[in-house]
């Protein structure tokens, strides 16, 4: 009995030692999804925008959106995090805005542990949002593609309603009787998701969130963005160790909503936007 012990033992740490010895890296960019209703900025005055300042937004949100990325990966765990570039200033004639649309930090994953930890702030301040891993239900369907040189299978994920979600509604509809609100809120519906992964990458990341298919995930449409992987490097000769983030105060993803929501209400003014005073 013991001698099989040690054996099982030993074939455990055999696995575990080639699961991590197992590695490479991702290269994914996001693209914004342009839809057939034009999205509108409202004023409230509900005068007509001028075309030239419309255009503008409308390039400024698109240019926002187009970020770089990168996966590193072994079969047990993952980190995924933003390249961050500088851009070059641009000379224009015309008019010139600015977006920025904000994001978490280094997000980690590890299937081994069923845990993820992923980097966060709120107005400056560090957090770890720590919460335990749960397998997504992937609906896989009989449609393939290549991707570069990668055989794919189609996957389909639901993603319904938050609670959060459907609380923070309701708040808006109650403030919007009592008075019009200068950013208006869509009713939030339930997301599908789009995923592409290949079984000849015999891992079960993605980008971003997205893990749990039989296959690296190089492609993700969920109705508003899409993740697209432009590049793989397997087996690659120096080993990066992956490490998940430890720098900031450890929460649940609740609490971190929590306190985001008190927060963001202490600075807001009585139209729901927050003043920054030098």
């Amino acid at each position: 009995m013991t001698k099989v012990v040690l054996v099982l033992s030993f074939s455990l740490l055999c696995f575990l030692a080639k699961a991590q010895d197992f590695q490479g890296k991702a290269d994914y960019f996001s693209k914004r999804i342009v839809k057939k209703k034009t999205e509108k900025v409202e004023t409230k005055t509900k005068e007509p925008l001028d075309p030239e300042f419309q255009k503008a937004v409308e390039e400024a949100m698109k240019k926002a959106s187009e970020k770089q990325y990168v996966l590193t990966f072994n079969k047990i765990e993952c980190i995924y995090e933003e390249q961050q570039k500088l851009d070059k200033p641009e000379a224009t004639d015309g008019m010139s805005i600015s977006i920025s649309f904000s994001s978490a930090g280094k997000k980690y994953l590890n299937v081994k542990e069923k845990s993820s930890v992923v980097e966060d702030e709120i107005f400056g301040k560090e957090f770890l949002v720590v919460e335990p891993l749960v397998k997504p239900e992937w609906k896989l369907i009989d449609e393939t593609k290549k991707i570069g040189d990668y055989n794919c299978f189609k996957a389909e994920l639901v993603i319904p309603v938050s609670e959060k979600q459907k609380n923070d509604y309701d708040e808006f509809l109650k403030k919007e009787e009592k008075k019009p609100s200068l950013f208006k809120m869509d009713k939030p519906e339930d997301k599908v998701v789009t995923a592409w992964y290949s079984p000849e990458i015999p891992v079960s990341f993605g980008p971003d969130n997205y893990w749990g298919l039989p296959g690296l995930i190089l492609e993700v449409n969920d109705g508003d963005n899409m993740l697209l992987c432009s590049k793989v490097v397997l087996g690659t000769k120096e080993k990066t160790k992956i490490k998940a983030p430890n720098t900031g105060e450890k929460v649940t993803q609740k609490k971190f909503d929590e306190i985001l929501k008190k927060k963001t209400a202490s600075l807001a003014n009585e139209d729901g936007v927050i003043i920054f005073e030098h």
